[in-house]
């Protein structure tokens, strides 16, 4: 199952559990993380891990390391690597000092899939118990948004996705990543038209960067890759209608132009959006 699913905001908020942090890194960073978030999300896991080795080699802050070390967890669980997913998770929580959110869900996946359900039952009350503990309501709603995006990224539970989401919204409701992270989640299953809603009102509460059109690109491509069967650009300029075409380059070159650099989105707006 391909999933767009979770978005780390790399120029905003990093959800790390009972504590949040603004941040920034340096261009190349951001490039070589959002590729291997658009790997996770196609479940290319080993291409994702290859991505990290160069994000190891040119990012090595505090923040970069929990970010690398959770990706890790998570691409090893997909390799069914669930040793290496839980020393990554552990590495994480080490760094923060055990308060990375995702890294204890990284965990309980990880040890529920080696049958250890008590211990992966513990994890998972790490991960409520730092949620419901934050006296701060933005990082409370944050963390509920991140948590949704999880069960509907790795678990493909629906409902949990939606139930933590609503948690989310109901305390942040003019949060834009918040509408990202509902986005993700209606695109994850394939709900287009509830997808890009979400995006709208998201660029309507101010997101309106690079990495917003980032996401709205990637959705359009696997919507279109769901309808024809195809991400190859040939196949694809000779099925999509002019309409379709435009919608998705007007995405597309957007982020481009603001930036966004991959060879292969390149090659695709040169050859389909013309």
């Amino acid at each position: 199952m391909k999933r767009l699913g979770l978005v780390f905001f790399i120029n905003t908020l990093l959800f790390t559990g009972a504590y949040s942090q603004t941040f920034t890194m340096g261009k190349k960073c951001q490039e070589l993380y959002q590729q291997t978030e658009t790997a996770l999300e196609q479940d290319s896991f080993q291409e994702a891990l290859n991505f990290l080795e160069k994000f190891s080699g040119e990012c090595k802050t505090k923040d970069a390391r929990e970010m690398r070390s959770n990706a890790k967890a998570e691409a090893y669980n997909g390799l069914g690597q669930y040793d290496n997913a839980i020393k990554e998770a552990d590495l994480s929580l080490d760094i923060t000092k055990g308060k990375s959110l995702n890294a204890w869900f990284q965990k309980a996946i990880a040890q529920n899939k080696k049958g250890d359900i008590e211990a992966s039952k513990e994890s998972l009350q790490k991960v409520i118990d730092l949620t419901e503990n934050n006296q701060n309501t933005s990082e409370r709603a944050s963390n509920y948004a991140l948590m949704g995006a999880l069960y509907s990224r790795q678990l493909n539970e629906p409902d949990s996705a939606f139930y933590y989401l609503d948690k989310a919204k109901a305390l942040d409701p003019g949060n834009p990543n918040i509408m990202i992270q509902e986005g993700d989640i209606y695109v994850n299953y394939n709900e287009y038209d509830k997808a890009f809603s979400a995006y709208d009102q998201a660029q309507a509460a101010g997101k309106n960067d690079m990495e917003m059109y980032i996401i709205r690109s990637e959705a359009r491509l696997k919507q279109m890759d769901n309808k024809y069967g195809t991400t190859n650009a040939q196949e694809l300029r000779s099925k999509m209608s002019a309409s379709e075409k435009e919608t998705l380059c007007t995405d597309l070159q957007k982020a481009i132009e603001m930036g966004w650099r991959d060879m292969n989105k390149d090659m695709f707006a040169a050859l389909v959006c013309k």
